[in-house]
């Protein structure tokens, strides 16, 4: 009787491992919830991208080529002061997660002065985009027309900021539907400012050709602000001036730089390297350009749901630590780890599966055809290296350790993926597929290392967290739906 029992037991499931999973599938319903809104709010923002290029692309090939080039170089730039002012999610979502939204509002307050001056260089660039491009060898035609199309992105880089600034205030904040709304409202208006503005309106409105694709960016841009500003005055207790003092603050500056920069630093590198590539496929021909641009279009939509269940991540964690609760912090990493890497097994297998499909959605030309296949092959065995990279390093801006992963970047992408992109590129008969392979390689780097750093930082080491915080009642976590973690 005893041994029947004993081996029953035995036999049954353990209902630790039973508690343990049940809270694990309430914390990926819970990052789904959360990430679902960024993700689609993502893919909006790579949607104007896509209309860019796809209402560009009949301008022809140096057109196409020009516009590659030019969101190439404003976005390496744009994209790495948008991650410094990124350094408030840590910020507000520990805030939140102690029960602090006080200094939450304080510190976005903080984020729109920084806002204003990382302006600067973005503008700078966008006013020098010929010369710049003609410095790093590019052809006088493509170099011209680049020029042309960044100069009128050059008006929208302050509303950019300024928007980034209050979407990550607001997602930190739960409210992740917001911006997701916001964004689709930018890819109405781009679709209708790029055909008033590149093919002009007879008698009322005469055709800019690309430079009107960067003016329909400009407009949709400040759109989006409008649109977030309005929203926030139409709720107050969103507000990020209620209560807050509305002068710099020295110290909460800092705060912010101290972790923004890092994360500034990292994108940088990563678009840096990107960019980079983008410059050297020039090198090649408009064509391989062309097909960079594309492919790049292609791999950046799928590339956004992986960033939407990142960032759903990072404001789990920094919730977590605000909170003081390890578990909650550990089932936060796996959750965002599954859904990530989940979705970007799919899109690896559907490149691999209709490449020439893909590519016919934006155009027919066989030459640009034939070198987006390869490309698009290489894109779909880095889509999981990109999935972990963007994971990793979200996860642990949530507990606002930003310096070493910077580091781990610079590494992968510029003592690895650069000089690996340039010697396959031209110095085998690899050629363009060898600068991709270069990427993928570095990708693969640093999801590893930064695999490492989780299991160092939010495993091995105490939960500390970073904001001065009253803490209040804390924001509940996923464990209270069926307990305490």
């Amino acid at each position: 009787m005893n041994v029947r029992l004993m081996m029953r037991g035995a036999n049954a499931p353990v209902p630790g491992r039973r508690r343990a999973a049940k809270l694990l599938a309430h914390e990926i319903g819970a990052l789904v919830r959360l990430a679902g809104p960024i993700s689609v709010g993502q893919l909006a923002s790579i949607a104007m991208m896509t209309t860019d290029t796809i209402m560009v692309a009949p301008l022809g090939a140096n057109a196409l080529a020009a516009a590659g080039l030019g969101i190439a170089l404003n976005m390496a730039v744009l994209i790495a002061m948008s991650g410094v002012l990124s350094g408030i999610t840590p910020l507000v979502s520990q805030s939140y997660g102690a029960g602090d939204r006080l200094e939450g509002r304080r510190v976005v307050v903080q984020g729109l002065w920084l806002a204003l001056i990382l302006t600067i260089p973005v503008v700078a660039l966008s006013l020098a985009g010929e010369p710049v491009s003609l410095a790093l060898g590019q052809d006088p035609a493509v170099a011209a027309l680049a020029g042309d199309f960044m100069f009128a992105l050059a008006p929208g880089v302050l509303a950019s900021l300024l928007f980034a600034t209050l979407k990550y205030y607001v997602d930190a904040m739960g409210r992740t539907r917001v911006a997701m709304s916001v964004a689709f409202i930018g890819v109405a208006v781009n679709v209708l400012g790029n055909q008033l503005f590149i093919h002009g309106v007879p008698g009322v409105i005469r055709p800019l050709g690309l430079p009107g694709s960067g003016l329909s960016t400009t407009v949709v841009r400040w759109a989006m602000l409008l649109v977030m500003a309005v929203y926030i005055a139409r709720h107050p207790e969103l507000s990020p001036f209620r209560g807050a003092s509305l002068r710099p603050h020295l110290g909460r500056l800092r705060s912010i730089a101290r972790i923004g920069f890092p994360i500034g630093g990292q994108l940088g590198a990563e678009i840096g390297t990107f960019s980079f590539a983008a410059v050297i496929m020039g090198w090649m021909g408009p064509a391989q350009l062309a097909a960079h641009q594309i492919t790049m279009n292609v791999a950046s939509a799928t590339f956004m749901v992986a960033v939407g269940a990142a960032i759903a991540g990072s404001i789990r964690v920094g919730r977590a630590v605000g909170a003081g609760s390890r578990r909650a912090v550990h089932r936060a990493v796996v959750a965002s780890y599954l859904v990530s890497l989940g979705f970007m097994s799919v899109c690896a297998a559907t490149f691999l599966a209709v490449p020439r499909f893909l590519l016919e959605l934006y155009t027919r030309d066989p030459d640009i055809v034939r070198y987006g296949t390869g490309l698009l092959f290489m894109a779909a065995l880095f889509q999981l290296f990109d999935g972990a990279q963007v994971t990793g390093i979200s996860l642990l801006r949530g507990a606002a350790d930003t310096r070493v992963p910077m580091l781990i970047t610079l590494l992968g992408y510029f003592a690895i993926g650069i000089p690996m992109a340039y010697g396959l590129g031209f110095h085998t008969p690899l050629r363009h597929m060898g600068i991709w392979t270069g990427l993928t390689v570095s990708l693969a780097v640093v999801a590893v290392l930064l695999l490492w750093r989780i299991r160092l930082v939010l495993w091995r080491r105490p939960l500390v967290a970073v904001v001065a915080t009253r803490r209040a009642a804390a924001t509940p976590l996923v464990e209270t739906a069926v307990g305490s973690g």
